[in-house]
């Protein structure tokens, strides 16, 4: 009897250990973890890190690339007009991210707006502050550094202003938040997740007009001029 239970317990040992050896063999792996170790490439352990941040006001400000050509109308603007584009740096550890999504929350201080809208009797009072966002998911991300961007128009800088705040966030395919990036002006203290809070929009200044207006406009850089710049260090986007 003794000699049967023996045989049994290392029958169910070999068991759990070629279960154990299985899952091992057919688990996905690619991301390195902390530890230098080798980690699974799946949800936050397919590791994504933020490199180089985007840069606040004039710091993210360009001229457009020029293309040689001729057109009936020439130069309308004779001196190059600036555009906001902030860019940064991340990198990825996986082999193959199937899909990362990038997705930017700006806010412009109409403070440092060239032609600032002024108020005036029969319309709206001009809120200080103008909100962008717009989501960019990349495809087939092999293991490197990687380069993200968005673009607004010369024309929205001019009315609305500078950058005042910055916040992004890089998810996987699964909806797993793997890095991001918050930065705002020294006089603005942003709560977490700032753009999804009825708090922050409803605010209003003491004479009771709202501090933020929701506008639309932010482009990925893919649908711009700047993607003639630098393209190897960008993705394919999903159209």
């Amino acid at each position: 009897m003794k000699k049967l239970m023996i045989v049994t317990l290392m029958a169910m040992a070999t068991l759990i250990a070629a279960a154990q050896q299985m899952r091992r063999s057919s688990t996905r792996r690619g991301a390195v973890g902390a530890d230098g170790g080798v980690a699974v490439a799946q949800g936050k352990d397919a590791r994504v890190a933020i490199t180089r941040k985007a840069s606040l006001g004039s710091a993210c400000l360009q001229s457009a690339p020029t293309a040689n050509g001729s057109s009936y109308l020439g130069k309308v603007f004779k001196k190059p007009r600036q555009w906001i584009v902030p860019e940064l740096e991340y990198q990825t550890a996986a082999d193959w991210q199937d899909e990362l999504t990038v997705t930017w929350h700006i806010l412009l201080d109409s403070k440092n707006a060239k032609q600032r809208d002024k108020p005036a009797k029969d319309k709206d009072p001009v809120p200080q502050y103008s909100y962008y966002t717009v989501t960019v998911r990349y495809q087939n991300v092999p293991k490197g550094s990687h380069a993200a961007s968005c673009v607004l128009p010369p024309s929205v800088l001019e009315r609305y202003g500078e950058p005042a705040v910055i916040s992004v966030r890089i998810t996987n395919k699964e909806g797993d938040t793997l890095d991001g990036q918050d930065e705002g002006a020294s006089n603005l203290r942003m709560p977490d997740e700032w753009w999804a809070s009825d708090q922050v929009f409803s605010a209003k200044d003491k004479k009771g007009t709202p501090l933020i207006a929701r506008r639309q406009g932010l482009l990925d850089r893919s649908k711009t001029i700047f993607a003639l710049i630098n393209p190897d260090d960008y993705e394919m986007v999903q159209q």
